[in-house]
């Protein structure tokens, strides 16, 4: 059960990269920010495929795509500075309740 669980964090750590470099890109205007974004999210792709083998499609996306999210939200309020307000907090809290309950599953 280690390797899938490392390639799913391999992969959802791919996707972070991949958002970072999306968001420097300034929507394309700084073509090497998204390209590096785009092949990024492609690697992650792939490892997610051969999560999949291991673990349901239904679990795989959904951690995958939650710990996405979350990340994503962390490296947008450290790294770029951006907060969230009540409802963007009550939507992770609602993430992460929907994670713990797919474990539970």
């Amino acid at each position: 059960m280690i390797l899938p669980v490392s390639l799913l964090l391999g992969s959802v750590s791919l996707d972070l990269v991949a958002n970072y470099c999306l968001k420097r890109s300034c929507g394309f205007q700084r073509m090497a920010w998204g390209i590096t974004g785009l092949l990024m999210i492609i690697l992650a792709f792939v490892l997610l495929s051969i999560v999949v083998r291991y673990v349901p499609l239904s679990v795989a996306y959904s951690a995958w795509g939650s710990l996405g999210v979350l990340g994503t939200v962390t490296l947008d309020r450290f790294l770029f500075n951006s907060r969230l307000g009540r409802q963007g907090i009550i939507g992770v809290i609602c993430i992460v309740l929907g994670i713990i309950g797919l474990q539970l599953a």
